[in-house]
């Protein structure tokens, strides 16, 4: 297969881009429910013009249509990603990243020296490591003693986590930002909970809202037009051919660099997505002003391929110790705080309402069960209200989720978008969650199986940059649930299957766009991806390494493993 393939990749560049193909000799999985399987599918120019057995898809082309044997090869729609912070994950390639890797602190300390050396990718005189694996922070005294010491004594060092929600600076950088304990004192209880405290200093970590009196003490430039492009290539080389991106603008700022830089690669001709994006939201701030503001960006923004849907709410943070900061119906064990809870219930409805009303999704972080029962609420306020204005409201992350929930997301039609790539047996879900969490609780972290059998849409997502955006991976580790210290409980495992339509037809439902993407049907736009293996039949362990050969978007091909190193 891989002459043939190669040979393809040479051959697809060169056609003109408005002539009649087929592609034939394949097994095709179409993620049409109706149809999952073809023998052949006819393109011309963006489109798709025919799906089927191969003697009727040449009969509905002209004879002069292009033949492409596909020599045996997979053929499927391109992938479809419901959470992805795309331009942000661009900008996080050009600073040093760990990657989300668990490495120990003294490999830490190696790459940091390194960094430090090299100088190129300094914050000012600041050295930003982003990337960071969340279970860093159960070592927080061992990153004190060697980030305390010798050339960083003096030397500002601010550790990312991948997450998003969590960071850790060395003494130098608090001192820089003004973190020290009278600060911490002078702050509101619901305030303080975002630093972390040993003995009577603080001890470097933040959380939340916290990282914003880090942010405040250094100015970082960045390059988004090169961010953008290496978005682009980055998902590209993986497949993914539409994402939404959950935090591509703000209602709290005028200045909009992530919305700035999609109309960048939409006006240079190098989007090579699909782009829905919505907008992050204060839910207990006014929504009629937010509203508008949205509106005024539609008007600016809105284009082919890149449409603002709706907002983001996070309803809390994270689990994982220390953070602490997901909202739990339960409290935590060793802190006895039910988590932050990051709206007002009722606030959240009336935003909800409102939004609903005026035809704007809501896509809600939440990870702690009581933020997910919360969230449920305020749609079913808004669905009781409104009717069901059809609207796919979703929610994301969803680590814990309560049986009682299970049944309300096909009632209220909420999509649950998933990351399941951390759905298995390692630290971050057992080491730093088990310990810290009732066990009644613990038992349905990311119950994905039991949500699928109630009726719940699930949607494939990645929350790149906090980890990898490689479907695979996350198919493995969703079917498997299988890691280095054993499975996840396996009453949860996902069907492969199942998890091929989350990353194609039910997540493009998650954008808005399941009548143009997400499924290889006439009419629709010619997305597809060509992959080295049969990943609907070969085992697990096989399919997790499967690599895509070439990434085809709205019929012309922007990615090629001949050309590009695979990521």
């Amino acid at each position: 297969m891989k002459p043939v393939s190669i040979v393809l990749l040479l051959i697809l560049p060169l056609l003109p881009h408005a002539q009649e193909k087929v592609f034939y000799n394949a097994k095709i999985f179409t993620a049409d429910r109706g149809h999952p399987f073809a023998e052949a599918i006819a393109i011309k120019g963006k489109w798709i013009v025919s799906v089927g057995n191969y003697e009727d898809v040449k009969r509905s082309v002209a004879v002069t249509a292009q033949q492409i044997d596909l020599g045996g090869s997979l053929l499927m729609p391109g992938f479809v990603d419901s959470h992805n912070h795309a331009i942000g994950g661009g900008t996080d390639l050009l600073k040093p990243n760990t990657g989300d890797r668990m490495i120990s602190t003294k490999e830490l300390l190696l790459y940091a020296k390194n960094e430090l050396r090299a100088k190129d990718k300094l914050t000012g005189d600041i050295l930003v490591i982003y990337g960071l694996n969340i279970s860093t922070w159960s070592a927080l005294d061992s990153l004190a003693s060697v980030f305390n010491a010798n050339e960083f004594v003096m030397q500002p060092v601010v550790l990312r986590g991948s997450d998003g929600h969590t960071a850790w600076c060395n003494r130098a950088m608090l001192n820089r930002a003004g973190i020290n304990i009278n600060f911490i004192n002078s702050l509101k209880p619901q305030e303080r909970v975002f630093y972390g405290v040993s003995g009577n200093e603080p001890n470097g970590f933040v959380s939340e809202s916290g990282y914003r009196k880090i942010s405040a003490a250094f100015h970082e430039e960045v390059d988004y037009h090169k961010a953008s492009e290496k978005a682009m290539e980055y998902n590209n080389g993986y497949g993914i051919t539409a994402w939404l991106d959950p935090t591509a603008g703000s209602t709290s700022k005028r200045k909009q660099e992530y919305l700035d830089a999609y109309a960048y690669l939409v006006n240079s001709g190098k989007l090579t997505a699909h782009i829905a994006a919505t907008i992050t939201a204060n839910a207990d701030r006014e929504p009629g002003e937010q509203i508008a503001f949205v509106r005024s960006l539609q008007n600016k923004y809105n284009r082919e391929d890149l449409s603002i849907i709706g907002f983001k709410v996070f309803a809390d943070g994270v689990i994982e110790h220390p953070t602490h900061t997901a909202a739990l119906s339960l409290p935590y064990t060793d802190t006895r705080s039910n988590g932050v809870l990051m709206f007002d219930p009722k606030k959240f409805s009336s935003f909800v309402t409102l939004a609903d009303k005026e035809h704007l999704l809501v896509h809600v972080h939440a990870i702690g069960d009581r933020a997910v029962t919360e969230t449920l609420n305020g749609f079913e306020t808004a669905r009781r209200s409104n009717g069901n204005s059809g609207l796919p409201h979703t929610i994301t992350h969803l680590q814990i989720v309560q049986p009682s929930d299970f049944a309300r997301f096909k009632k209220l039609n909420v999509l649950a978008a998933y990351q399941l790539l951390w759905a298995f047996g390692d630290i971050t879900t057992i080491d730093i969650v088990k310990p810290c969490i009732d066990p009644s609780l613990y038992k349905w972290q990311y119950p994905a199986r039991s949500m699928l059998q109630a009726g719940t849409t699930i949607c494939g997502a990645s929350d790149w940059p906090v980890s990898s955006a490689n479907p695979f991976e996350a198919i493995y580790c969703a079917e498997t649930r299988r890691g280095p210290m054993g499975v996840l409980d396996s009453t949860q495992c996902m069907p492969r299957m199942e998890m091929m339509y989350a990353y194609t037809i039910e997540a493009a439902k998650a954008l808005m766009l399941e009548k143009k993407i997400g499924s290889l049907k006439a009419g629709k736009y010619a997305d597809m991806i060509v992959i080295d293996r049969d990943v609907l039949s070969v085992s697990p362990e096989e399919m997790q390494l499967a690599r895509v050969l070439w990434t085809m978007f709205e019929g012309r091909v922007v990615y090629d493993e001949s050309k590009t190193k695979s990521f």
